[in-house]
């Protein structure tokens, strides 16, 4: 017989339909790879983000400036969704009468976009001795003329409060802002909420070596025969600092500057309204009082 090489037709068409599925699902793999491998490096880059976020925030409140009477505690202002206070500035040079290089700082958590909450930190700096008044927090990013130098977006794709949730960017270890030493700030995120895989958390603690508490005042008032004495051996200064005292009767400064001081004898049936004040090496003040019957 007379030989025949090569392929039939039929033989051709069924090659090149399983080439074409191959080559298809070659191509396929290829793009859910490359899709995945572009995701994963989008969400390795927002966390890298968030990460930097937070170290930026630890580094500032780890240099919290000590503060002044008006403003006791280590912040001006704590909320779940928003923190502002005063740290040292190690990027600029305030100058004039601000010899501390003081500045203000903010950071906040805005919901604008459920699915992609958004982290700013907003800067503030002054050359007068003394800062400006606190800026309102009521609106993130507070954009009142005047009220911040600069905003800038600090982290994105955050989801605490997506689908209703309610979790918290800041943590506190105390109710009021005077008593608050440590802080600690978590973010969930997550690129696309609606799809695999989950969120991701990222937590850091800071504690504020910086702070300073008001002191306590306490003091009791015994009397002795027709004398009073007042006894502030109570009163105590949360970080363990020597405390200054005052004494009043009523609006009557007392002759004394010590802890314990005995009255000057007084009429029976006379009513005193005793005031201690305590300061502390920052000059917080606390004080207390309390009212005395002569029997």
């Amino acid at each position: 017989m007379k030989r025949e090489d090569g392929f039939t037709l039929i033989e051709l068409i069924v090659t090149m339909a399983i080439t074409t599925v191959l080559f298809g699902a070659t191509m396929t793999a290829l793009g859910a790879f490359n899709n995945n491998s572009h995701q994963d490096t989008l969400r390795n880059e927002m966390q890298d983000r968030a990460r930097n976020a937070l170290d930026r925030l630890a580094r500032s409140l780890r240099n919290v400036t000590a503060p002044q009477t008006k403003s006791p505690g280590a912040l001006d202002q704590a909320s779940a969704y928003s923190i502002t206070f005063d740290t040292i500035d190690t990027q600029k040079v305030a100058g004039g009468a601000n010899t501390t290089n003081a500045m203000r700082m903010r950071y906040c958590l805005s919901d604008a976009e459920p699915a992609n909450e958004t982290v700013y930190r907003q800067e503030q700096r002054w050359t007068t001795a003394e800062p400006p008044a606190v800026p309102s927090a009521a609106e993130c990013p507070d954009t009142t003329p005047g009220d911040w130098e600069t905003t800038t977006v600090a982290a994105t794709n955050v989801t605490n409060r997506y689908g209703g949730l309610k979790r918290k960017l800041f943590t506190y270890a105390a109710t009021t802002t005077p008593q608050i030493v440590t802080v600690q700030a978590t973010l969930y995120l997550d690129l696309n909420p609606s799809k695999s895989p989950n969120e991701t958390q990222l937590t850091t603690g800071v504690a504020l070596r910086n702070a300073n508490r008001p002191p306590i005042a306490s003091f009791t008032a015994t009397q002795i025969n027709a004398h009073v004495l007042l006894n502030a051996s109570e009163s105590r200064d949360p970080e363990g600092l020597a405390l200054t005292y005052k004494w009043l009767d009523g609006a009557t400064p007392l002759p004394s500057t010590s802890e314990q001081y005995e009255t000057e004898a007084l009429t029976k049936g006379s009513t005193h309204t005793y005031t201690l004040e305590v300061t502390d090496p920052g000059g917080l003040t606390s004080s207390t009082s309390q009212t005395v019957t002569i029997k």
